[in-house]
């Protein structure tokens, strides 16, 4: 038996970063990278659409490029102090994954790193939050995936992370955030994109919805 799982609803196409006034909730923490989506006007955007909707907005800023499981115990702690019922994570693979991880952390604070390093280990999740992912980049494919990686700097290890449980409840595919990407990360991300296309292509995994 297979099984596959992508987000409940996932939006995509010019302006759909819109669909967060959908979203209904009382608090939302916004869990965002470096200062690109901020320099180019998209985390505002983000902060005024979930106002729209009604919701406290918080920001957990500077999820540095291959996150650390200290950033997400951090994340975690701002997330159990701040109680919100949305996380929303904006920006490239590293900020999305440790949001993931963070949720978990936030929603079972007793739950050890160890634990969510055993596959298909996490707990049920949902028990506080949704998860909305609104990825800027091309290949990592997070915002529809059940995976996360997290690198533990002390050991020097990067763990992957890979539980159901932490695909997004919604996905905004908006071109018009990659669109600001320089021509040199386009074109390497695009790489990758193909890359991760032709894995599932020959995988001996792959099945009638990625062949």
């Amino acid at each position: 038996m297979s099984r596959f799982t992508i987000p409940r609803d996932l939006y995509h196409g010019k302006g759909s970063l819109e669909a967060l006034k959908a979203l209904t909730g009382t608090k939302a923490i916004v869990v965002v990278g470096g200062g690109s989506m901020k320099r180019f006007g998209f985390l505002d955007k983000v902060v005024e659409y979930l106002k729209e909707a009604g919701m406290e907005v918080q920001l957990f800023e500077g999820v540095e490029p291959d996150p650390s499981v200290e950033t997400v115990m951090k994340g975690a702690a701002a997330m159990t102090e701040f109680q919100p019922d949305w996380i929303v994570s904006i920006g490239g693979g590293s900020p999305i994954d440790a949001a993931k991880a963070m949720w978990a952390f936030y929603e079972y604070p007793e739950t050890t790193f160890e634990d969510l390093c055993i596959p298909f280990n996490f707990p049920t999740l949902r028990t506080k939050a949704k998860f909305c992912a609104i990825p800027s980049t091309s290949g990592t494919a997070t915002e529809v995936t059940a995976f996360s990686v997290i690198t533990d700097y002390a050991k020097g290890i990067k763990y992957p992370l890979a539980d159901f449980n932490i695909t997004p409840d919604v996905a905004i595919v908006d071109p018009e955030l990659a669109e600001t990407m320089p021509k040199k990360l386009t074109a390497h991300t695009g790489m990758d994109a193909m890359t991760h296309a032709v894995e599932a292509y020959v995988s001996t995994l792959n099945s009638d919805y990625n062949a």
